[in-house]
């Protein structure tokens, strides 16, 4: 209770900020709305952001299940996690209860595969960001560059992250003769050894999988992609002048990242300040607002994830393992 009274004082004090310094209008809100078709699309892409979200974690978790997995029902639990990832913050709550409920799924499915799944689903999310962040980082290196030297130190870094995501993608198909040096040393280590041989068990039985991992990168290209396309398309006719989509793909990620630290509930605040800098190196004024319009869109997909929550039934009383389970993805 304490951790979360600290997140919503942090991100108050923000906000309050950005509203004092006259960097955060609220009166954009009401001008936005007046445009119902741009909110309405926004909200469709965003909805559909989350059916995409679904059946990438229904393909990292049928690589161990015995069975295949209603989507429809993975569609909901998805939902139900972006709901209390919104609204009861914390850095796993919303993968915690989403977990519990997939357990019904498959009872088969061992807690180290589930929290297994919910670490790679995240990791494949920030991978794709990064990709399509360095991606047009390299296609706009010279622009972006000639603009102002901050924006240049920005560049240079999604560089250094895209490199990163490249790196862990080539971890997943480490040769068999590697995997067996690397499990034998992590076995080796005091108290968490045994899980920690297992967690890398499971990492690159999915490795093995590669078509499941391709889709799953494919999957959050597309994700991502919408992301940045969301923001463009309910903030761009506030920017005061024209500037081309494919730029704003070289530091709208970069926000989202920022957005992703669980410092602040929904990235309330953070966001909004990490923005209000990004459009300025952009020579753009009025970031946090831009991302106040994207949060709001954000926020109400999300708070509808409280439908499926209350017509789903209830998961089955816990049992140690599930327990378990929920101080392991904690641990994560």
């Amino acid at each position: 209770m304490l951790k979360l009274i600290l997140k919503f004082g942090f991100a108050g004090a923000l906000i309050y900020w950005l509203l004092k310094s006259d960097k955060l209008d609220f009166s954009l809100v009401q001008r936005s709305l007046s445009d119902p078709a741009t909110w309405t699309i926004c909200l469709g892409l965003i909805i559909f952001q989350g059916l995409i979200a679904a059946l990438r974690w229904k393909k990292l978790l049928e690589v161990e299940s015995n069975k295949k997995l209603p989507y429809f029902q993975l569609v909901k639990l998805n939902w139900i996690g972006l709901f209390f990832n919104s609204f009861l913050p914390g850095a796993v709550t919303g993968d915690l209860i989403k977990l519990v409920y997939a357990k019904d799924l498959d009872r088969d499915l061992s807690k180290t595969s589930l929290v297994t799944t919910a670490f790679l689903d995240r990791i494949f999310g920030l991978s794709g960001l990064l990709c399509l962040m360095g991606f047009f980082s390299l296609i706009n290196y010279q622009e972006m560059t000639s603009l102002s030297p901050k924006l240049k130190t920005l560049i240079h870094f999604n560089l250094l992250l895209f490199s990163g995501a490249l790196l862990f993608i080539s971890t997943l198909f480490f040769p068999k003769k590697g995997q067996a040096i690397v499990l034998s040393l992590s076995e080796s280590i005091p108290i968490i050894g045994s899980k920690l041989k297992k967690t890398f068990e499971k990492v690159w039985l999915i490795g093995s999988c590669k078509q499941t991992v391709f889709q799953a990168l494919l999957y959050s290209l597309i994700i991502q992609f919408l992301s940045v396309f969301v923001f463009w398309l309910i903030s761009s006719p506030f920017y005061g002048k024209e500037i081309p989509l494919s730029l704003l793909f070289t530091f709208i990620p970069a926000g989202l990242i920022a957005v992703a630290i669980p410092i602040a509930p929904a990235g309330l605040g953070v966001g909004h300040l990490a923005f209000d800098s990004l459009f300025r190196y952009a020579g753009i004024a009025g970031g946090a607002s831009f991302f106040n319009l994207f949060f709001l869109c954000n926020i109400s997909v999300n708070l509808m994830g409280l439908i499926p929550y209350l017509l789903t039934s209830k998961p089955k009383k816990l049992s140690l393992d599930e327990d378990e389970l929920m101080e392991g993805l904690a641990s994560k």
